[in-house]
């Protein structure tokens, strides 16, 4: 039974997805291009241009040539820390960072206090242990645990993808005699853009510090003793009271919707990259694997790991003025162009960015017996069945069945900046931002369409079905 839950607190910050997108003045970059920045680098740590893991194996990260990314590789000879030189108080921490399957480290505000990197893909009921959670402290008396905060919600990426981490850190404060008047404290830490930590206080350092004792300013360190992971883009600035504080959302007793045990279907409108969407399907799994589908042109138009949705716009006071949902976890945006086009030239001919309304004709969807859509439709009298299903907790598998396809039909899968074949079958899109698996019996290719490359299946063969799976 679906549950629709609504809440006064910090829950209805999750509709804030997107902030950290957003470039913010006032930071200063840590150089990458050599380990200058740091001390004492361990043989673990060196400078590349990239990274590569393969989702399947244990512990695989492996470094490409150039500069601008750190890549830790541990071994039993070589497993430091990387410590900066400069040390900090209050501060805003951004930073990018790739996890090897498998993998833990964690960033230590001051060397003291740690927010947990982890490779907690899937994980639907994460701990302090998982990824952007507050590690536990450690009594030593008592040989246990005691503190630690897991995270509100697990948005953790697959192994091998990049993802984001923000970090507003207060420093503790000491009276002129030394003695510690204000603990230290995470104000807030985002994980892939999604809060999931907030006015977190720490009454001492977290386990396994660089540190034990506290003071008012210390270093960045980067936990390198216990899995190969990947960091880039670090930055920070000074905390103040401009940039300390999550904004709140306005609204009294958001109406949120959680799937509980089967799939939820919710029609609204859409906002969606600076425009409504009038006819879009979202879908809410239990598995917290979601999306939102654009009925009249057969586009999948995001997918998020997480809570499912935010109803509010849509149900209080009638929906008025916006009758819309917004997502609740980490948000992938695909496309809103139909998913099928007909390219009499396929080097030379666009993808069309929209088709005409009379054009498609919506013939409904059928749900099978886990609740499933199979979304029905007609587009340049081509009959469609879209099939979409959750393939675990991994991502989506969508199956594309046209009865009767065209001279010079083409499905396009992705459209991004960049789409990389990593290995056979294996695609990466959007500087690694989610996977796609394709059969290469499907003769998948890519081609570059102006600033974007496009990655296209032909579509030939009556009755066929094109099936490939999305995993982020």
């Amino acid at each position: 039974m679906v549950k629709r839950r609504m809440y006064l607190l910090f829950l209805g910050v999750l509709s804030i997805c997107s902030s950290y997108a957003q470039e913010q003045p006032g930071f200063t970059i840590i150089p990458l291009n050599n380990l200058d920045a740091f001390t004492n680098a361990g043989g673990n740590w060196s400078v590349a241009s990239d990274a590569v893991a393969d989702i399947n194996k244990e512990g695989d990260l492996k470094p490409v040539a150039g500069t601008g990314v750190l890549v830790n590789i541990v071994s039993k000879k070589n497993r430091e820390h990387l410590v900066t030189k400069e040390s900090f108080g209050d501060v805003e921490l951004e930073l990018d960072f790739m996890m090897a399957k498998g993998a833990n480290s964690g960033i230590y505000l001051q060397g003291r206090y740690e927010v947990q990197l982890f490779d907690s893909w899937t994980t639907l009921h994460p701990t302090f242990s998982d990824c952007g959670g507050v590690y536990e402290r450690w009594d030593n008396g008592k040989n246990t645990g005691f503190e630690g905060y897991a995270p509100l919600v697990n948005v953790a990426r697959a192994p091998g993808l990049w993802q984001h981490l923000k970090i507003q850190f207060r420093a503790p404060r000491f009276n002129d005699k030394g003695i510690k008047t204000e603990s230290a404290r995470f104000e807030a830490v985002y994980l892939n853009g999604v809060p999931v930590q907030q006015q977190i206080a720490l009454t001492g350092p977290t386990r396994s510090p660089l540190f034990e004792d506290e003071r008012a300013a210390g270093p960045l360190m980067i936990q390198g003793d216990h899995g190969n992971v990947a960091i880039r883009n670090i930055k920070y600035r000074a905390l103040s009271g401009d940039n300390s504080t999550p904004e709140k959302v306005s609204m009294v007793n958001p109406i949120l919707i959680d799937p509980a045990a089967k799939p939820y279907l919710l029609r609204s409108f859409l906002s969606y990259n600076n425009k409504m969407i009038t006819h879009a399907i979202s879908v809410g799994n239990p598995n917290q694997v979601n999306y939102s589908y654009d009925l009249k042109r057969g586009a999948l138009l995001q997918v998020w790991r997480g809570r499912f949705a935010d109803a509010t716009d849509l149900w209080y006071s009638r929906g008025e003025p916006y009758q819309r949902i917004v997502p609740l976890g980490s948000v992938i945006t695909l496309s809103d162009a139909p998913s099928l086009a007909m390219l009499p030239d396929v080097v030379n001919t666009a993808w069309p960015d929209s088709v005409s309304f009379d054009e498609v004709q919506t013939k409904g969807y059928t749900l099978d017996a886990a609740r499933a859509p199979s979304y029905r439709y007609s587009i340049y009298d081509v009959n469609v069945t879209d099939k979409i299903i959750t393939s675990g907790s991994s991502g989506l598998v969508r199956e594309l069945t046209v009865a009767n396809p065209s001279a010079h039909l083409y499905h396009r899968v992705a459209a991004a900046k960049k789409i990389a074949q990593i290995k056979k079958g294996i695609y990466a899109v959007d500087d690694k931002s989610y996977y796609l698996f394709i059969d290469e019996k499907l003769k998948p290719f890519i081609r570059q369409a102006g600033a974007v490359q496009e990655l296209l299946l032909p579509v030939d063969k009556a009755g066929a079905t094109i099936h490939y799976s999305l995993t982020w």
